[in-house]
């Protein structure tokens, strides 16, 4: 009889506990309908000095961006060639910095090779670094070739140095200096 009486007590807890459950939903339920109230205080009311030109050019930016033009804008151009040195900027210090005629600081970067395969490039890219050049690796130009530079510097005259530098202590031959031009 204690194991009957065992059973009742656990089946009357059940009950009572699933009736605190459910029992205020169902005598609530109007209650489940009733639309959630937000603490979040209104939108304030705009400034007069602010315009809706702000508001205008974040919709020409979006139409921009849908239609294509913005990327357009954004794709960097298509990095150049050399296959002679450039010309001496005719403005050029030699030993100081210049400014180009849009005002904008001239470096100068050495082409010290180009190479088929990406690995050979990241070899002797690590190889100019270990002897303490400043070397970096640009996919650019016809084919796919991937093209390792010295530099940039400012001073054409330490450009032309680390040319000299790089055919005595690497023995490279058929380097190039250019003009940098940041993307």
């Amino acid at each position: 009889m204690e194991g009957n009486l065992k059973a009742r007590i656990l089946g009357a807890f059940v009950t009572v506990f699933a009736m605190a459950l459910i029992l205020p939903n169902i005598l609530q339920e109007k209650r489940m309908y009733d639309p959630l109230y937000s603490e979040i205080p209104p939108k304030p009311e705009t400034p007069d000095w602010v315009g809706d030109v702000e508001q205008a050019r974040v919709r020409i930016e979006l139409d921009e961006l849908a239609s294509g033009e913005f990327e357009k804008k954004i794709t960097a151009p298509e990095p150049r060639i050399v296959n002679v040195d450039d010309p001496k900027v005719l403005h050029d210090a030699g030993n100081y910095g210049s400014l180009d005629q849009e005002g904008v600081a001239v470096a100068w970067t050495l082409q010290v090779g180009a190479f088929e395969a990406s690995k050979n490039a990241i070899a002797f890219r690590d190889t100019l670094r270990e002897n303490g050049f400043k070397a970096y690796i640009l996919k650019n130009g016809t084919g796919n070739l991937d093209r390792v530079y010295v530099g940039p510097m400012i001073q054409r005259s330490k450009a032309e140095q680390t040319k000299d530098e790089l055919l005595n202590k690497m023995e490279i031959e058929g380097i190039r200096l250019q003009q940098y031009k940041p993307e």
